[in-house]
Parts: C-alpha cells; sequence; structure tokens
C-alpha cells in the first residue's frame, strides 16, 4: 500500500475520518432527542375523562389508596420533617373528609376511618358519607367494624417507618 506512504493522502485520510466521527457524534445528540421526544409524547399530560364527561383522577405519589368509579376519593398521606398526617379526600369536590388515624377496605363498597372527626363509612359508589364522634350513630354492624380499626393507630406505625428509615440514612 504505497499510496498511504504519501504525506499528503494521510491528511487527506485523518481529516476524512475526523469528519465522519464528527458527523457521527453530531448525529447522537439528535437521535437521542428525538428518542427522548417519543417518550415524553407518550405521557399523558392531559386528564382523562368517563363516558359521562366526569374526570378521572390519577394517583401521585401522596396517594396510598383510591377508589371508586373514578378514583374520585383517596386515602392520601402528607407532612414534613418526621411527621406524617394521613387523609380521606373527595377529589371532585377538592377537599378532606377527615384527617384519619386509621382505616379499613374490608367492606366492598365502603371505607371505615377513625380520625379527628371521629368516626367515618364512606360509600364511595354513591358519595354518601355518615360522620360522628358517638359510634351509636351507626348500625351493630358497622359498630364493630369501627371498633376494630379504633384501637389500631396506621398514622403511629406510618412515623415509626419513616423516623426508621431516617435514622438508618
Amino acid at each position: 500500500m504505497e499510496i498511504f506512504k504519501n504525506s499528503t493522502v494521510k491528511i487527506i485520510s485523518i481529516v476524512l475520518l475526523v469528519l465522519s466521527g464528527g458527523m457521527f457524534f453530531m448525529s447522537l445528540p439528535k437521535l437521542f432527542s428525538k428518542i427522548l421526544t417519543k417518550i415524553i409524547d407518550s405521557i399523558p399530560t392531559e386528564p382523562m375523562y368517563d363516558a359521562d364527561g366526569k374526570m378521572i383522577h390519577q394517583d401521585d405519589r401522596h396517594t396510598l389508596y383510591s377508589f371508586g368509579n373514578r378514583r374520585q376519593f383517596s386515602i392520601e398521606k402528607c407532612g414534613g420533617g418526621t411527621e406524617i398526617s394521613v387523609y380521606l379526600l373527595d377529589r371532585d369536590k377538592g377537599k378532606e373528609i377527615d384527617e384519619i388515624k386509621n382505616f379499613t377496605l374490608s367492606s366492598i363498597p365502603y371505607i371505615y376511618a377513625f380520625g379527628r372527626n371521629g368516626y367515618t363509612k364512606l360509600n364511595y359508589e354513591t358519595g354518601e358519607t355518615i360522620q360522628s364522634e358517638n359510634i351509636t350513630d351507626f348500625s351493630v354492624e358497622d359498630q364493630k367494624i369501627l371498633k376494630n380499626i379504633e384501637s389500631y393507630n396506621y398514622l403511629n406505625e406510618l412515623n415509626e417507618k419513616r423516623h426508621k428509615r431516617k435514622r438508618n440514612s
């Protein structure tokens, strides 16, 4: 290969090699930007609606549970530092039903909760809420369920787990 011994040919081949390598590396950002654009475009940003035109709520990182056909009710945790609060929320109305200490999902379509406002029974299919500080305002069957959840404190368990994670970090 006598041709590569000529210095002019060496210079031209090096220039072509550098240019082709540069074009390759310049095309990578375009390729990556196209891939990222496709990924970002596939993430839904607009709210979804059901057949009746009502919004279907999306869960986020604070949502522990959501229920109802459109997930219009949820149990969400909030808090800063070392303390966590848990709320039963009506997402359609944008308001909290109660700050709760414990809840149960055992009886479909009902959520039973014990919290700051006393006892709560929520029918998440109809949106009917019964709330009272006096347990005798509920049926005998409901009282059994509410007494079981009153003794257990889910909020304390969440706070203890958070403290352990902070200590181990």
